[in-house]
C-alpha cells in the first residue's frame, strides 16, 4: 500500500509504501490512540476530583479540630473558675474547722470531758502532692467539690459535739448555779431576827410559842430581796399571812420562799439566777416590823434555812 503527501499544490508528491504489517502498526496507532488519550484524560479528572475531596476532608478536619480547642478551652476557663470559687471556700472551711476545734478543746478541757469530747485529733486528710497546671485536670473540680463536702459534713458534727457540750455545761452551771447559798437580803442591810423552831409568837396578844419555819431577817425598807440560788420562779404573789411571796422551784427538790415583801419584781414561770431581785422587802401579810421571811424546803419538808445561808456559793 502506498501513502502519498503533498505540502501543498505547487509541491512535489512524496509516497511512502506500507507493507502489510506496517499498515497493521498504523490501524492499531490510529484506533488505540483515542483510547489512550481518553484515559489519560478521565485519570487527570479523576485526579483533581480526589484532591478537591481530599482538600474539603483537610478543611472539615481543621474546623473540627478548631472547634475542638475551642470546646476544651472553654471547659479549662470554666474548670479554673470553678477551681478559684471553690478553692477559698475550701480554705475558709478548714480555717473554721481549726478554730472550732480550738474552742471545743478548751471548753472540754474546763468542763473535763476530754475524754468525751474529742476535738484533739485532726480531720484525717492525705494524699499525694499534686501542682497546679495551668488545664487542671478534670478531676481536680469533683474532688475540691468533694473535699468541700467533707469539710461542711465535718463541721457540722463539731457544732453539735459543741452544742452537746454547750448543753451540758449549761446544765452543770445551772446545777452550780441552784445551789442554794447565802441570805436572802444585802448582808451590810440587813441582820437575822428570828431563828428557825420554837419560838415566843411576835404577837404580844397569842402570849405562847409557835412553830417558825423559817429564818427573818430585818433590814432597810424596799432594799432587796435576792435569789440565793438559781430556779424557777413557782409563785408570785399574795399568800395569806406571808404577804407579798415569791417561791422558787431549785430543782432535785429543794425550794425557797421569800415572804413579807412591799413589792414583787418577778413572775410566775421565769428563770432566775441567784442574786436576782425577788422584789424589796417590807411588811405585809401578818408582819411586825420590816423584815423578809425565809423558808427551805426540802423533798417537801422544812428545813433549817441557817446551814444553807452559811455555807459559801459553788
Amino acid at each position: 500500500m502506498n501513502l502519498i503527501f503533498c505540502r501543498n499544490k505547487h509541491s512535489a508528491m512524496h509516497s511512502i509504501s506500507l507493507s502489510p504489517a506496517g499498515l497493521g502498526v498504523l490501524a492499531a496507532v490510529i484506533l488505540l490512540l483515542p483510547a489512550v488519550v481518553g484515559g489519560t484524560l478521565v485519570h487527570w479528572w479523576m485526579g483533581v476530583q480526589s484532591e478537591r475531596h481530599h482538600d474539603q476532608a483537610l478543611i472539615e478536619l481543621r474546623q473540627e479540630v478548631v472547634a475542638q480547642r475551642q470546646e476544651v478551652e472553654a471547659l479549662r476557663v470554666y474548670s479554673m473558675e470553678r477551681i478559684e470559687s471553690i478553692a477559698p471556700r475550701v480554705g475558709e472551711l478548714h480555717a473554721n474547722l481549726v478554730r472550732l476545734n480550738g474552742l471545743g478543746e478548751r471548753l472540754a478541757n474546763i468542763a473535763n470531758l476530754s475524754d468525751e469530747f474529742d476535738f484533739e485529733s485532726p480531720p484525717p486528710a492525705g494524699g499525694p502532692l499534686m501542682e497546679m497546671e495551668e488545664s487542671p485536670p478534670a478531676f481536680l473540680v469533683d474532688d475540691l467539690e468533694m473535699e468541700l463536702d467533707s469539710l461542711e459534713q465535718k463541721i457540722e458534727q463539731r457544732l453539735l459535739q459543741l452544742r452537746l457540750l454547750y448543753g451540758y455545761m449549761t446544765n452543770q452551771k445551772f446545777a452550780e448555779q441552784a445551789y442554794i447559798a447565802g441570805r436572802p437580803a444585802i448582808p451590810s442591810q440587813s441582820w437575822m431576827t428570828s431563828g428557825f423552831g420554837w419560838r415566843d409568837d411576835p404577837d404580844p396578844l397569842i402570849g405562847r410559842r409557835t412553830w417558825h419555819n423559817g429564818l427573818d431577817f430585818g433590814g432597810v425598807e424596799n432594799s432587796p430581796v435576792p435569789a440565793t440560788g438559781a430556779g424557777v420562779v413557782v409563785f408570785a404573789g399574795e399568800n395569806g399571812g406571808f404577804g407579798n411571796m415569791v417561791e422558787i422551784d431549785h430543782g432535785n427538790g429543794y425550794r425557797t420562799r421569800y415572804a413579807h415583801m412591799n413589792e414583787i419584781s418577778v413572775y410566775k414561770g421565769d428563770l432566775v439566777q441567784r442574786g436576782d431581785t425577788l422584789g424589796l422587802m417590807g411588811c405585809t401579810g401578818r408582819c411586825f416590823g420590816t423584815h423578809v421571811h425565809y423558808e427551805v424546803w426540802r423533798n417537801g419538808r422544812a428545813v433549817d434555812p441557817l446551814p444553807y445561808v452559811r455555807r459559801d456559793p459553788r
